[in-house]
């Protein structure tokens, strides 16, 4: 049996589409996405509001294990990419156990 992991993005919002992209490029079987995300990290508040501006969203999919490497790539090349200012996102990975 292949081994699953569970990889949570968090994004600012404005990139969604681009790391949607970056997860069926790598081969995922598909996503949820949960958006108009707030809270606070290390790019600061995130309220969408006045004073703390933007949103993010939350990118979450179950993939074999040799996608997770790719997600990663294509999520480092979107940093780059960004590198003229500070790009709200993050990759966590966990192992899966399917029960149901």
């Amino acid at each position: 049996m292949t081994q699953m992991q569970m990889v949570l993005i968090v994004c600012d919002a404005g990139v969604t589409n681009r790391v949607k992209e970056i997860v069926d490029q790598a081969g995922a079987p598909g996503y949820t996405v949960l958006e108009d995300a707030t809270g606070k990290g290390e790019s600061g508040p995130r309220e969408n509001t006045p004073i703390w501006p933007g949103l993010n969203s939350v990118v979450l999919c179950a993939v074999p294990s040799n996608c997770v490497p790719r997600i990663r790539e294509g999520l480092d090349v979107l940093r780059k990419q960004r590198s003229a200012r500070h790009l709200p996102l993050k990759m966590f990975v966990w192992n899966l156990e399917e029960i149901g």
